[in-house]
């Protein structure tokens, strides 16, 4: 099993929460959240951040572990471990992927994969309080 992390980030506009997605490297047809690699010595929130920027361009804050989906990709087996993580800028990417900042609703839409719909289901409950002030 291969460890990875992925963000769920997040960022309030006119008091509404959006969510961002990215289209994947592998079916460039599909949204999902930034996720990949986590580093040695680095723990699996801080991947999740690195590869936020990396992928989506933006520099954020680990909030609250989500879940782990297992994914299989041809013979290898990965344990992604998603974060919401709250917008705190934007950066520079190191990928060229097209990226979305869009409702609950648009994402729930977008989403290729139904372990990620379940993950943004959890966040939008996790950040109505935000978006409530």
């Amino acid at each position: 099993m291969i460890p990875q992390a992925g963000a769920i980030a997040v960022r309030i506009r006119e008091r509404k929460p959006e969510v961002l997605v990215v289209r994947a490297k592998r079916n460039p047809h599909d949204w999902i959240f930034p996720k990949g690699h986590i580093e040695p010595g680095e723990d699996a929130a801080a991947a999740a951040v690195r590869e936020l920027l990396e992928e989506g361009g933006v520099v954020g804050r680990a909030a609250n572990w989500v879940g782990t989906s297992e994914v299989v990709l041809g013979d290898r087996r990965l344990s992604v471990s998603y974060y919401l993580v709250w917008y705190e800028s934007d950066g520079t990417p190191k990928e060229k992927r097209e990226k979305a900042w869009v409702s609950f609703a648009e994402a729930d839409r977008r989403l290729a994969f139904e372990d990620a719909r379940r993950f943004l289901a959890i966040v939008g409950r996790l950040v109505a309080p935000a978006s409530a002030q």
